[in-house]
């Protein structure tokens, strides 16, 4: 039986951020946890920064990303539920996947919903699905699936590995018959027609925690970041593709648009990142780009965005 909670307006972070820092976690299988929000006008000042954090122009429709700002909320009260057998602090953002049906006006009123689907126990801890949908008047027009790590250190059962290895492609994960989301294949980018310097400041992640509501301590200083295995802090990995569409946009038919992205490795901050973007010739209306360090040795994230 799914355990739903329906709010009238967003709910406060302060319980939840009590909740990540004292609540004990005790493991176990991930409930059956959904949240909603009731229909919402946008607050057209938060939206105006958000777009400066990332790039986007002004315009009469939302960003393709910014529904799942407006769902942080329901997305921190579900990963900080008392049944929610993981702890939130840490969690790493590995894959993304969002479907627009049609472009969103900034003045619509939006009923949003989130649950958690499923989980896979993967080399270095636990995978989770969370889902998100977006509605005007009753009919989705926003969908997205965000691939969440949280990092126990623990292999699938039977797997003999040496640490690190990757299982074949096809194999199946251990521990349930949930499998993988998809994420995008390598990009070769050849014939980049994008490619542009960018500067992360040491504060890009406090920075955008204070317009998204995104306080995980991995992205806030580098002494909370090292609690959790990083070396400095790293930045969220929605700015990062926040930054890469809003660099995009004009390259991209407004309405409908399917992103699929994969995070590969972390941006420390602070960095300088270089975004690259190509269109392929096998697949007419599509982009693809890839954000790297400088010199093109890492890969901190591979997408593509397919319109029509």
């Amino acid at each position: 039986m799914q355990d739903c909670k329906v709010f009238d307006r967003p709910p406060s972070s302060i319980p939840a951020f009590v909740r990540a820092l004292f609540g004990k976690r005790k493991g176990g299988a991930i409930p059956h946890l959904r949240a909603e929000l009731a229909l919402q006008r946008v607050d057209l000042g938060a939206l105006a920064r958000y777009r400066r954090q990332c790039g986007f122009v002004d315009g009469p429709h939302l960003p393709l990303t910014y529904p799942q700002v407006l769902a942080g909320a329901l997305h921190l009260h579900l990963l900080t539920h008392p049944k929610f057998p993981l702890s939130s602090l840490g969690l790493v953002h590995m894959r993304n996947v969002i479907e627009q049906t049609r472009a969103i006006d900034s003045t619509a009123s939006l009923h949003l919903a989130a649950h958690l689907d499923g989980e896979r126990q993967v080399p270095g801890g636990t995978e989770i699905d969370l889902v998100t949908e977006a509605s005007v008047h009753g009919e989705v027009v926003w969908r997205s699936v965000i691939t969440a790590l949280a990092r126990t250190g623990k292999r699938p059962r039977g797997d003999k590995r040496p640490r690190g290895e990757k299982k074949p492609p096809g194999e199946k994960q251990a521990g349930g018959d949930q499998q993988p989301r998809p994420a995008p294949a390598e990009l070769s980018l050849t014939a980049p027609f994008r490619s542009l310097l960018i500067r992360v400041p040491e504060d890009q992640g406090r920075q955008y925690a204070a317009v998204a509501g995104d306080f995980n301590p991995i992205h806030l200083y580098a002494t909370t970041a090292k609690l959790f295995g990083f070396p400095r802090a790293i930045v969220h990995g929605m700015w990062s593709l926040g930054r890469c569409l809003g660099e995009l946009e004009s390259d991209l038919a407004p309405g409908s648009c399917r992103v699929e992205v994969a995070f590969k490795r972390p941006v420390l901050l602070p960095s300088t990142v270089v975004l690259r973007a190509s269109r392929p010739a096998h697949a007419a209306g599509a982009v693809e780009f890839a954000l790297t360090s400088r010199d093109g040795a890492t890969v901190h994230l591979v997408g593509t965005a397919h319109t029509s």
